[in-house]
């Protein structure tokens, strides 16, 4: 068992240099302020059993330049920084043991809870702990020099993994290679470049089909059609009037008013008028018809000339052609004389404008197309283009043969295959050749490592496994015993934790509700949206105090810091409970907290008080410069003894009483200052609880007295029945005048011994009714 604390020096703000008469019993509680050095106490028990020496030196103070020392006195040896072996195993619940193995702050997180063998049910070797933190720290270096590694190829290599570069092969000749494909990649660029001029065009003219049939207007014509429509008249309208006219002059009339074959006036001839008739409407259709197929006429011969100039245009471009390939083509001078074609054109359109002309004039005057189709079969039957024709084929023919003979294929594919042949003159760079077996080493270091904590981690999960499931029961009554609604359902271990980590699995119903922190996407009440701190502590405390359920065989010493965080009054009175119990199982037991009235009902309760020994956590605070507000302050803390927390716990009226009785027995010069002071104070004190609903905050002794000596009812329960208000108001005379004095009064100063002796009995006889 841990017997007494020696010396703790430079560790934090511990300056424990000895002093203590008692040691340490079975129960031991220890009072200290929040920030008086608990936790820096608990943490060296827990280096301790990890025999880490450079963790307690690490917490030597900034503020001094003094030696670290430790030393303990455990199971009648001394540990020290240099002697840290002891066969005694200190079991520490803290508010680190609750963060790591049960409270998960980032909801984001849920999934990994921190290795639960770090609190483990059953025996889990010490070494083998040590030995996977060992392992952790190495494997943490080694990923800090893969890093920069894994930085540098991959921004040479930004597609590949470690693996694919290491499998790059090295290309022969690589820069001949790169040379070869650039100047594939130029005269890719050159053909594109000749691939986009132009081919010549060939001439070609085909000769229109015209329509003349619009100029073959006669007088058979117009009179058959005036005939027709006369006779269908005479049928309607005149029977058998003018027949011999209309047997011997249907066909010719003339200008006369006498018909030119049977010289019948034709004056007076009706049907003469009505051929008459039927003739102008006929003719003026047919003038109308040929004037709109005239117009068309005169296009289509006028788009010769179009189709002329159309070809000057191509024999000019062709020449342009030619200039653009001369670099590469020569000995073509393509030329055609358009003058001889022109100038039929331009006969051709006259003789058409001529003819219809004529024709306008009198339709029925033969038209006379012998001069306009000789010209046009000179135009059309007489043009050549196959001299010119010629050359152009021939010039296209060099023109495709000499593209053919261009580079082929794609500018985007060489350009890949001189990124992969760069790429593989990179992978045999120095630098990265060293890189990858530095990479190859460290990772193979790493598996190695990585494979050795598995193996350890898997060990300490078969001890833990039936450790756990065996104390399921415990837990769960010690949870009852708290009044949580919590209960363990269900337990078991995987390893899907955080980076494959062993996880502990459960399931907790809360209010008969399942709690998970398995599954992100469950639709499971979530337990820390759920549960409040008091019931996580109380969840984690009864992990913690599930394993010593039974007498205790392997040396632990079970320390409890300040265990009463979030826990109200039912659960403390529980906790004592389970503190007896550890001390009826045999461990050593050593409670912290900054609650005094906690400790002193544990010492109150236990049966076993004559094994309790109580401690406080003296602290002193020293300014470097008093009057410098901005000064260092410098924390000291040691232990001290205590019998008891009565000084803590009392009640500041009960503290007065007692100070004032202390000083009417035994009345000294020394305290006759603080004695006057307090008698005021006391008399409000004891006023307030005879009238709580009458004398508030507000009201002061002055004024009390005030109302007393006023009431006039003898009802009242102001009332002074016992003639008490003279001397009250005696008792108040005398103490007001130093209630607020301060050192240098002169009041004070004078104030004579007997005199505070007397006023300070008379106030115990008036609180007490004595």
């Amino acid at each position: 068992m841990l017997e007494k604390i020696i010396k703790i020096e430079n560790i934090k703000q511990w300056q424990h240099k000895g002093g203590l008469s008692q040691g340490f019993d079975k129960l031991n509680l220890i009072y200290g302020r929040n920030g008086s050095g608990k936790s820096t106490l608990s943490k060296i028990f827990t280096f301790i059993n990890e025999n880490n020496k450079a963790a307690i030196e690490a917490l030597k103070p900034l503020e001094s330049d003094g030696i670290t020392a430790l030393s303990l006195r455990i199971g009648g040896a001394n540990v020290t920084l240099n002697s840290l072996q002891t066969p005694f195993n200190f079991q520490v619940f803290n508010q680190e043991f609750i963060d790591s193995n049960l409270y998960i702050p980032n909801a984001k997180d849920r999934s990994q809870l921190t290795n639960y063998y770090e609190f483990s049910l059953g025996k889990v070797s010490v070494l083998k702990e040590q030995e996977i933190d060992a392992l952790k720290a190495e494997i943490d270096t080694i990923n800090s020099q893969l890093s920069p590694i894994d930085t540098r190829l991959t921004t040479k290599f930004p597609s590949k993994t470690v693996a694919k570069i290491r499998d790059i092969k090295a290309t022969p000749n690589a820069d001949a290679e790169i040379a070869n494909l650039e100047a594939q990649i130029l005269d890719l660029k050159i053909a594109e470049h000749y691939k986009s001029r132009k081919n010549l065009t060939p001439l070609t003219l085909t000769k229109p089909d015209l329509d003349i049939n619009f100029f073959k207007v006669s007088i058979e014509s117009l009179s058959k059609e005036a005939k027709e429509k006369v006779e269908l008249h005479i049928t309607n309208n005149l029977k058998e009037r003018d027949v011999k006219w209309i047997e011997t002059g249907t066909q010719l009339i003339n200008e006369s008013d006498n018909c030119p074959f049977c010289a019948q006036p034709l004056a007076n001839s009706q049907i003469f008028l009505l051929y008459q008739d039927f003739i102008s409407d006929s003719y003026n259709k047919a003038s109308d018809k040929f004037e709109r197929d005239s117009k068309q006429f005169e296009s289509e011969v006028n788009a010769i000339s179009s189709k002329i100039e159309d070809l000057e245009a191509i024999v000019k471009f062709n020449n342009e052609i030619t200039n653009t390939w001369s670099d590469r083509i020569q000995g073509f001078a393509l030329e055609y004389d358009f003058k001889y074609l022109n100038s039929l054109s331009t006969s051709i359109g006259l003789e058409c404008v001529n003819l219809i002309k004529e024709k306008k004039k009198d339709l029925l005057l033969e038209t006379d197309l012998s001069k306009f189709n000789q010209l046009l079969g000179k135009l059309f039957d007489g043009v050549d283009f196959s001299a010119y024709n010629r050359q152009v084929e021939e010039f296209n023919e060099q023109v495709t043969k000499f593209l053919n003979e261009l580079a082929t294929g794609s500018s985007q594919a060489l350009q890949a295959k001189i990124d992969g042949i760069e790429e593989t003159k990179k992978r045999f760079e120095t630098s990265v050749i060293n890189d990858l077996d530095n990479h190859k080493s460290l990772s193979d270091d790493k598996k190695d490592k990585t494979k050795k904590v598995k193996k350890l981690k898997k060990e300490i999960d078969i001890e833990q496994e039936s450790s756990i499931k065996e104390h399921k029961d415990s837990i769960n009554q010690l949870l009852k015993n708290f009044h949580s609604m919590i209960r363990i359902k269900e337990l078991d271990k995987d390893n899907k934790g955080k980076g494959g980590s062993t996880r502990l699995k459960y399931v907790i119903t809360f209010i008969d509700k399942e709690l998970s922190v398995e599954n992100v996407d469950d639709n499971k009440h979530i337990f820390e949206h759920v549960l409040s701190l008091g019931d996580r502590s109380a969840l984690a405390l009864a992990f913690f105090l599930s394993k010593f359920a039974k007498t205790n065989c392997d040396n632990s010493i079970v320390v409890l810091d300040d265990p009463m965080s979030s826990l109200d009054n039912y659960r403390k009175d529980a906790t004592i409970f389970e503190i007896e119990k550890l001390i009826n199982n045999a461990y050593q037991t050593i409670v912290f907290s900054h609650d005094p009235f906690f400790l002193s009902e544990i010492q109150k309760y236990s049966i076993l008080s004559q094994h309790t020994k109580c401690f406080e956590i003296s602290v002193s605070y020293k300014k470097s410069d008093p009057l410098n507000a901005d000064s260092s302050q410098y924390i000291s803390s040691r232990m001290i003894e205590r019998s008891n927390y009565d000084s803590l716990v009392l009640h500041s009226y009960h503290k007065e009483y007692n100070k004032l009785y202390e000083f009417v027995a035994d009345a000294k010069d020394e305290s006759k200052i603080e004695v006057a002071r307090s008698i005021r104070p006391i008399l409000e004190a004891h006023l307030r609880f005879l009238y709580p609903r009458d004398f508030n905050d507000g009201v002061w002794l002055g004024n009390m007295i005030t109302m007393i000596r006023d009431e006039t009812d003898q009802s009242s329960h102001f009332f002074d029945k016992h003639n008490q208000i003279s001397q009250l108001t005696k008792i108040n005379e005398f103490s007001k005048g130093f209630h607020h004095a301060d050192g240098f009064d002169t009041k004070i100063q004078s104030l004579d011994l007997q005199t505070v002796q007397s006023y300070a009995q008379e106030t115990l006889q008036f609180v007490t009714g004595l």
